[in-house]
């Protein structure tokens, strides 16, 4: 078994296993081994809705009819593969298909057909991000969005890192309808990395980007988590991440969810026979796999640097399969060219989702070296495939699924340049040793994938987002909320007014940030599903 030789994760975060762990609360029940929160406003009803009814469906039953659900969402479409907008697609077609009636809100994509729009989609008026082929970001450049005869919905789950939370603010200022917000993004990693390249390490440069950007935009999205009904974050370490931050609303941890009819279906072709093809090697060495959007931020740099330096010279038939594309692909590249190992690391550009079981499942170890992850939906999908993982401890979405010594290999990622050396020393080191060790490989694997069943099955993700619904419910009951729409007309406009101002100016400032490190347009094919179906 690999030795991890670097300082423990736990003196420096807390303890892995605390962090880990699904404690009940005072006053939680459990239904077929899912935890339910319950609290006095709900207690009752809950014990008499019937116990086999499907989370979704229990909702509905609370309610007494179906429920309008809007999403709002930086996607209206799957323009390439995005932890986001995959939840948002589970949590479309799951409400979908237990009745209700469900309202994705997001910016419009200049290059969506409309067979990519699930029914029901609402477009906003948008501006390309320079920096992120693909995305837009939402602008309130049109009266009709603040009509609050335009909108009628039971409940507003925000799942953005834009200021497009503002608009679900104002549904519940004007509206009175509950708002859930989700925090999809690490604000210091996404921010951090608006500098080119040659700029990055200038620290005078890099403080100025965290005064300018990353504290402003960390105290805004703190107040507006505050004006909502609940905020849903992806582990612990992000709790107590808002928490210091001054985030007092009810904070719900849920994970993403592992869709297993794309995952459990039957194990397909290799897909790395054809890259060995492709560069003439032979048919079988270990297989390392690193999988995600190349953005610098993901730290895939680190990967590459590491398999050359610690890896490739004690086992020369390794090889590195890059799986997915972004604006750093190029750099990336250049980086396994100046390591000397260009010939062993592969770049597969993005591939279909539903391919990516076979990636997963024919490499040998998943690699990880993000610590910018709320989740990391690629960390779930690998565990979930039984994949073992070697990865670097971040206190957030890393931490929250990955177990030392028990579904993966965890290090300490280290802090200035000796310590970082070190660790990645023992990074490669852990990744040799599991190499060599297949026993080891299968009990990390199969540990990996009846873990993620417990906690990131369908089933157990919506009694998790079922019981935040009803939380936000009735915080927002509680709260005493009056709608301004209900007031008069003078109101209203300033209530708008002060909802629209700040959308528009730092969504402005956002798009403006994307011309200091723009990105060439990545021509894509339409290699995902639709968000419907």
């Amino acid at each position: 078994m690999a030795s991890n030789p670097t300082a423990p994760f736990r003196i420096e975060f807390g303890d892995i296993h605390d962090l880990q762990a699904s404690v009940p609360a005072p006053g939680e029940v459990h239904a077929k081994g899912v935890t339910r929160l319950r609290t006095p406003a709900n207690a009752r009803l809950a014990d008499a809705l019937p116990q086999d009814l499907p989370p979704f469906a229990a909702l509905a039953a609370r309610q007494g009819r179906p429920l309008r659900v809007a999403i709002l969402s930086d996607f209206t479409r799957i323009s390439y593969a995005n932890g986001a907008v995959f939840q948002t697609r589970f949590l479309y077609q799951e409400l979908r298909r237990c009745g209700h009636e469900v309202t994705v809100i997001g910016p419009f994509d200049p290059e969506a057909t409309p067979d990519e729009l699930a029914p029901g989609t609402v477009t906003l008026p948008s501006v390309p991000l320079k920096a992120y082929p693909g995305v837009h970001i939402p602008m309130p450049l049109a009266s009709w969005i603040f009509d609050p005869d335009r909108w009628d919905f039971d409940i507003c789950f925000a799942q953005t890192t834009s200021l497009l939370l503002e608009f679900g603010i104002w549904l519940r200022t004007m509206k009175g309808v509950p708002l859930l917000c989700v925090n999809t993004t690490h604000l210091v990693a996404a921010y951090d990395v608006l500098l080119p390249e040659r700029l990055s390490k200038n620290e005078v440069l890099q403080a100025g980007v965290h005064l300018t950007l990353t504290r402003p935009f960390e105290r805004l999205f703190s107040s507006m988590y505050n004006q909502s009904d609940g905020l849903v974050v992806l582990s612990e370490g992000l709790r107590s991440y808002w928490r210091e931050r001054g985030v007092t609303a009810p904070i719900h941890v849920i994970p993403r969810a592992v869709q297993p009819e794309v995952f459990d279906r039957p194990l397909g072709d290799d897909p790395y026979t054809h890259l060995l093809e492709r560069e003439s090697l032979p048919q079988r060495g270990p297989r390392l796999m690193c999988a995600g959007r190349h953005t610098r931020e993901k730290a895939q740099d680190r990967v590459i640097r590491i398999f050359a330096r610690n890896v490739l010279p004690l086992e020369p038939d390794a090889t590195l399969t890059m799986v997915g594309d972004g604006p750093d692909t190029d750099f990336y590249k250049g980086v396994a060219d100046d390591e000397g190992a260009a010939h062993r690391v592969f770049f597969t550009s993005e591939v279909p989702w539903t391919t990516m079981p076979d990636f997963y499942r024919y490499a040998d170890v998943f690699v990880h070296a993000s610590l910018s992850e709320t989740y990391g939906n690629v960390l779930g999908e690998a565990l979930w495939c039984g994949t073992p993982v070697v990865a670097f401890a971040d206190g957030m979405g890393v931490t929250a699924q990955v177990q030392d010594g028990v579904n993966g290999i965890l290090f300490a990622p280290g802090k200035g340049h000796d310590a970082e050396t070190a660790a990645n020393v023992a990074f490669g080191r852990a990744i040799v040793e599991l190499i060599r060790d297949p026993q080891a490989r299968a009990r990390l694997g199969r540990a990996a994938a009846r873990r993620s069943r417990e906690r990131c099955s369908p089933f157990a993700v919506q009694h998790r987002i079922a019981d935040a619904f009803q939380h936000a419910q009735d915080h927002a009951v509680a709260s005493g909320l009056r709608p301004v729409a209900d007031r008069p007309k003078m109101m209203q406009w300033l209530t708008t007014l002060r909802h629209a101002r700040p959308w528009t100016t730092f969504n402005g400032l956002i798009y403006l940030g994307g011309h200091l490190r723009p990105a060439k347009p990545i021509k894509r094919e339409r290699l995902h599903p639709r968000i419907a179906n």
